[in-house]
């Protein structure tokens, strides 16, 4: 029997209760990864084509939910109504073109020096997803369809701040026609939830979506489940009874966005400006590190804080509204210490700074390049060095192109970055970069199928690869002559 204990669910900004949900414990979630794990098979049989096709019915099924889905965002999420339709659109297009997702899955063939070779990618089983709180729409649709596209059951469990779009979501899924049981949604508090899926064997792949300390949190979870399993059998044989399993992990992001003497101003400074501040700055893709060529660094930062200092702060579900109520108090504290910080090491102010009840005014704080290149990791500002999940972004000027490539690097992140100048020397600065997925004259929103978030570091492990192939194991079969 599920458990009976109830949770509100408020708005962001009003305060008021917008839901209510059952609040499930871990044998809940335990007997819906059950559920998961008997469908599994189930999903496992079904055609690339009856797979296409469901997220088709998913994709036409937002479409006439539009309205439903954006208001939700914007009382769930806090989210500006702006930001809201965009993220709409992008989880619509993900679901209407998971059929061209489905090609990275499907069999191949491989050189062979005799007779063949064959390439399948087989689906794991069930697929455990922790969403994030900042984009509760389009990643649970993105993720749910990844893991059924690759041909394997999912359970879902989303920030316990936002739990209504993706139970939306899942439902969604069912109505389409998964497979009995082979989309689970649950709302097990958090650290729970990630015990469950680790522990449990009925799990095969976990996706975690969040910051990096808590990104790494799973992982010595997963080394004190193993080690708890361990045992010495007679007197040298070792065993650990604990089952691994694959981790996928998209974490935080503290991108550069580069803009080179030869860059079209006005394009790169809209870019700018939306990339960095689109949501109130809670993306991990957004514009977080200003890298400005010094003979344009003038023109830039005027345009830049024009910019932010027409930004509207204030109700998200008003047409005007650009920057909403941040959508967790510690990412307030953070970004309201960074400021504080920044400023002692003797940043310079240029625009914002101060935080309002639960917002926060679009800041810009620009550092001397000597403050970073050749600095030890403590003489850094903390605002350099760590993600800000709030519209708090730096800037620094820059003299020869080693240095930018230098700066953009300095970081323990690598999930993207933005160039933006003459396209061959921009390119040739992306090549350069550590980082899963590069723009070049392109802002960090811009949003493309065949360019799939993900990075390297503290950001994550697999760089910029799809997540429908990250739930699908390669096996190779060799065919004799």
């Amino acid at each position: 029997m599920l458990s009976l204990r109830r949770f509100e669910i408020f708005d962001k900004y009003s305060g008021e209760v917008i839901g209510e949900l059952s609040q499930d414990t871990r044998r809940d979630l335990r007997t819906k990864i059950h559920k998961a794990f008997q469908a599994r098979e189930a999903v496992r049989q079904t055609s690339f084509e009856e797979r296409a096709e469901l997220g088709r019915r998913v994709g036409r099924q937002l479409e006439e939910r539009q309205a439903e889905f954006v208001d939700l965002m914007v009382r769930e999420g806090g989210q500006p109504r702006k930001f809201a339709r965009w993220e709409m659109e992008r989880a619509i297009s993900s679901a209407m073109n998971l059929e061209r997702r489905l090609e990275l899955v499907k069999p191949r063939e491989l050189s062979a020096a005799s007779g063949r070779n064959i390439l399948y990618r087989e689906p794991y089983g069930v697929v455990g997803v922790l969403p994030p709180r900042n984009t509760p729409l389009v990643v649970p649709v993105y993720t749910m369809l990844a893991a059924i596209g690759a041909g394997n059951s999912v359970v879902e469990k989303p920030s316990s701040s936002v739990p209504l779009i993706c139970q939306r979501v899942v439902q969604i899924a069912i109505e389409a026609g998964c497979p009995a049981d082979s989309a689970q949604f649950s709302t097990c508090p958090g650290e729970d939830a990630a015990w469950e899926f680790i522990e449990n064997p009925e799990v095969h792949v976990l996706v975690h979506y969040a910051s990096s300390p808590v990104g790494k949190d799973n992982l010595i979870k997963m080394g004190s489940y193993l080690e708890r399993t361990k045992r010495t059998l007679g007197e040298c044989m070792l065993h650990v009874g604990g089952r691994m399993k694959k981790y996928v992990p998209e974490l935080a992001g503290n991108d550069p966005f580069i803009v080179l003497e030869s860059a079209d101003l006005p394009q790169a400074a809209a870019a700018g400006l939306l990339g960095g501040y689109a949501h109130g700055g809670q993306l991990c893709i957004a514009a977080k590190r200003f890298l400005v060529h010094r003979p344009v660094a003038s023109d830039f930062r005027e345009r830049l804080i024009e910019g932010i200092g027409r930004l509207k702060v204030g109700d998200p579900g008003l047409e005007e509204t650009d920057i909403g109520p941040i959508g967790k108090h510690e990412s307030l504290d953070i970004a309201t210490y960074q400021v504080r910080e920044a400023l002692e090491r003797g940043g310079r102010l240029l625009i914002g700074g101060r935080s309002d009840g639960s917002f926060f005014h679009p800041t810009l704080i620009e550092f001397e390049k000597a403050q970073i290149l050749g600095a030890s990791e403590d003489e850094k500002p903390f605002l350099w060095i760590e993600e800000s999940f709030a519209p708090v972004r730096s800037f620094v000027v820059f003299d020869t192109i080693e240095e930018a490539v230098t700066l953009a690097n300095d970081s323990p992140y690598g999930l993207g970055a933005s160039v933006f100048g003459e396209k061959e020397q921009a390119a040739a600065i992306g090549a350069r970069l550590a980082a899963g997925r590069i723009m070049i004259n392109e802002g960090p929103l811009y949003s493309d199928i065949s360019l799939p978030i993900g990075g390297i570091r503290d950001s994550g492990v697999n760089g910029s690869t799809d997540k429908i192939e990250e739930m699908a194991y390669t096996k190779r079969v060799h065919l004799a002559t």
